[in-house]
């Protein structure tokens, strides 16, 4: 639904006085002073815009095209808790535009005191220790699971034998409609919970398969890619003079040669490059898959120049480790903000553009595209379990797409004359 086609009771209203009447709302939600001034300052950074822009009043609209100018002119110069955090406060003056009230927010924090809460963190200390999930996976699951178990405490079901497939389905039915993507990951997990629940016979019946089916499909977008000049201008904007250039410059070579991903970069031990064979070898950390690689010339010049020159004296084993002391391994993040800021010092245009670790990926994927290189091919040099995963990839390579585009039929003149051509004049 487009806001803007809504009749708002602010439509006519001057800006200021919207952001007076909706922080009078937040305050009279419990909402600190701190957080007030907080929330206000951001929203007045709106109503300069509009002052700037010669905008008379204030529409979703406005708020989308203040929320991408900032994004714009600050390149890739902020922090993605930033970005959301501005994104959110926008969200909240366009719901009170709209509506005049803001829904109010609560966290979510279930007891798991209960039989059933005892079970559901047995089942989350199991997945983790099976040590094949991601800490984002265990923490969504964790989330998912206590959405259930919110409910569950409040109506009355605090044993695993207390739960039954009406009252699941009741649970599910009191989900918001139109958030399907949260439905579609709590029924998974849930699926997965009760599965465990089932084998460790804390139930008689197998829930897990009375479980409705969901529909539900994600589109999945278009990755960010860059082109293979704009890869090199990347890795050739970096100070190589510099301690921690060469070592960022051996990361960014590993990333965009071979598509690695993050994980692996900051996993990365001696014992993984085989010098005499002129190979990387390692169990991604994603999918515990073995990959092997060719250490390229490239690749391992920029290799030895880090560990002879730059490399900090210390017992590590892993290849990359920090600058300063003490010198441990590189976490996830640090190797994101390290081609983030590469970016921005390599003055590559990222508008639209996703421009993290993962993208060096994608790039890689979509170059290899363009030179003809098989699918399965493809698929062995990212990691990937099968190839279903690398078909994603096959989106982003227009020109064959255009290859297999149909030329489209010419129609008839007797067509258009059809019922004397009454139903295309």
């Amino acid at each position: 639904m487009n806001m803007n086609n809504v009749k708002s009771m602010y439509h006519d209203v001057p800006i200021g006085h919207l952001i007076d009447d909706a922080i009078e709302h937040l305050r009279n939600q419990g909402l600190s002073e701190a957080t007030l001034t907080a929330t206000r300052n951001v929203w007045l950074q709106v109503e300069l815009y509009m002052k700037q822009h010669s905008l008379q009043f204030y529409t979703p609209e406005i708020g989308e095209g203040y929320i991408q100018g900032r994004f714009k002119e600050l390149g890739i110069a902020f922090s993605e808790k930033w970005a959301y955090r501005l994104s959110m406060l926008i969200r909240r003056l366009n719901e009170f535009w709209e509506a005049g009230s803001i829904h109010k927010r609560t966290k979510l924090s279930p007891s798991f005191e209960s039989s059933l809460g005892q079970s559901v963190k047995r089942f989350l200390d199991d997945k983790i220790s099976r040590n094949r999930f991601s800490k984002y996976t265990i923490r969504q699951d964790t989330y998912y699971l206590s959405v259930f178990l919110d409910y569950a405490n409040k109506h009355g079901l605090h044993e695993p034998d207390s739960l039954y497939v009406e009252a699941i389905n009741i649970f599910l039915d009191s989900l918001p409609r139109e958030q399907k993507s949260l439905r579609h990951h709590i029924i998974r997990t849930l699926r997965l919970y009760l599965s465990y629940l089932y084998d460790k016979c804390l139930i008689e019946i197998n829930l897990s398969r009375l479980l409705p089916h969901d529909a539900y499909r994600k589109e999945t977008k278009l990755p960010s890619i860059y082109s293979k000049e704009e890869i090199n201008r990347l890795c050739s904007s970096i100070d190589r003079n510099d301690a921690l250039g060469k070592r960022n410059y051996a990361i960014i070579m590993l990333l965009s040669r071979y598509g690695l991903r993050v994980s692996d970069i900051c996993g990365l031990l001696f014992e993984n490059i085989h010098w005499e064979e002129c190979l990387i070898v390692l169990n991604q950390y994603k999918t515990k898959e073995k990959v092997e690689l060719p250490l390229t010339p490239e690749v391992g010049e920029a290799l030895i120049d880090y560990l002879r020159n730059s490399r900090p004296k210390c017992n590590d084993p892993h290849v990359f480790v920090k600058g300063i002391s003490p010198f441990t391994s590189l976490t996830t993040t640090l190797v994101s903000n390290i081609v983030t800021s590469s970016f921005r010092q390599a003055h590559i245009d990222t508008t639209s553009r996703k421009h993290g670790a993962h993208v060096l990926r994608h790039s890689l994927a979509s170059l290899l595209l363009k030179q003809k290189v098989a699918l399965p091919v493809i698929t062995g040099i990212l990691g990937h379990k099968d190839s279903n995963s690398t078909k994603d990839y096959l989106r982003i390579d227009s020109e064959s797409l255009r290859q297999c585009a149909l030329e489209v039929p010419k129609v008839s003149k007797g067509f258009y004359n059809q019922n004397g051509g009454a139903f295309y004049v």
